[in-house]
């Protein structure tokens, strides 16, 4: 068997085996939609399963499909939809956003809303027939505006939002148009304690521009964007929900979350959890299983040329697995831990001292 596919092979067992259930994840800085007290959950009620719901135009039916391979697996979401392929904010005698919002959030319990819109907005605002030219002070005041008040419809309804920003696109001039609908975007949901997720920085070159490929989330470089230069294709879908998954996910893991254990130091040694972090203050900050290398590591092993990803996927673990953990122990010091008594890996006689951490290794 190939050095790379047993190291990534003997990855893939350990962290399956290794990780506890359940975990808990370090809440991300922020209010919430209710604007509840600092430190409080962003999604404040902890639930089995979560009804999320995407809105927004063509690039949001993109973002959809994403989902629903990201979370197929997933029992703790469900993902539906509403659309319309070329909405936006700027012409609400096309389609009323915030009406149509406020409806379905009043038709149907939602508890996550995920809002994906402007792309089409890189044009002028027509108010009583008069032109307002794109990019003006006025029009920027009528788009925030706009912006609030689906913000608000939200907010009546108690249901935490998630804004995602745009990507790079490829025409200069609509890319232009982006970045100032993105600056609009962050300040308004700033503004407001609302999550804005900023996807621009995850599928832009090197000079902060728009490019066809990229690295999908196991980390090959492959083709991520439409040949219109706008909108995705299947990869680079998959992507944009990972992305906007792995935020609400740690929300979720922060509403799920208990009172803070005792600092790592302190925890026994079969209480350390397999991976996490010590805070400032020594208490334990966990990583959930999603936070760990997105790659999985059984269909990495399929492919050739996994040396760097073997090198990266193992410099990823050192840095999450907390000191003195088994983790710690396999990944930094590459000391396997000793099985538990009893466990089917456990091959010490009946009546033998139990092994220590670590042949040669005292733990930590």
């Amino acid at each position: 068997m190939p050095v790379v596919l047993s190291v990534l092979l003997i990855l893939a067992v350990c962290v399956s085996w290794l990780l506890p259930m359940p975990v808990r994840a370090q809440a991300q800085d922020g209010s919430g939609v209710g604007s509840p007290a600092a430190g409080a959950p962003y999604i404040p009620v902890a639930k089995e399963r979560y009804r999320l719901f995407v809105f927004g135009d063509k690039m949001a039916t993109g973002l959809l499909a994403g989902l629903w391979r990201v979370l197929k697996d997933d029992p703790g979401f469900v993902a539906k939809g509403r659309f319309n392929a070329g909405s936006g904010l700027a012409r609400v005698r096309y389609y009323d956003w915030p009406r149509a919002i406020s409806q379905v959030l009043q038709s149907r319990p939602v508890d996550i809303g995920v809002v994906l819109l402007g792309i089409n907005d890189v044009r002028d605002i027509f108010v009583h027939g008069r032109r307002i030219p794109f990019g003006s002070e006025e029009w920027k005041s009528i788009y925030a505006s706009r912006v609030d008040a689906v913000i608000q419809a939200f907010r009546n309804n108690n249901v935490a939002l998630y804004w995602v920003g745009l990507p790079p696109v490829r025409d200069a001039r609509l890319d232009a148009g982006a970045r100032l609908i993105n600056d609009l975007l962050r300040a308004r949901t700033t503004a407001h304690g609302v999550r804005f997720i900023d996807i621009r920085k995850h599928f832009a070159g090197p000079d902060g521009g728009f490019v066809f490929e990229g690295p999908d989330v196991t980390g090959r470089k492959v083709r991520l964007r439409a040949r219109n230069g706008i909108h995705f294709i299947r990869p680079g879908n998959t992507k944009l929900a990972k992305i906007v998954m792995d935020v609400i996910r740690q929300d979720v893991e922060a509403a799920r979350g208990t009172q803070a254990s005792p600092g790592l130091a302190g925890l026994p040694q079969s209480d350390k959890p397999f991976v996490g972090k010590a805070g400032p203050d020594g208490q334990p900050i966990f990583v959930p299983p999603f936070r760990l290398p997105g790659a999985n590591v059984v269909y990495l092993a399929k492919h050739n040329d996994m040396t760097r990803v073997v090198r990266n996927t193992l410099q990823a673990l050192r840095e999450s697995v907390a000191p003195g953990s088994a983790g710690h122990m396999l990944f930094v010091r590459g000391v396997w831990p000793a099985a538990p008594a009893g466990r089917l890996d456990d091959f010490s006689l009946p009546g033998a001292n139990p092994p220590r951490q670590g042949a040669g290794e005292s733990s930590e």
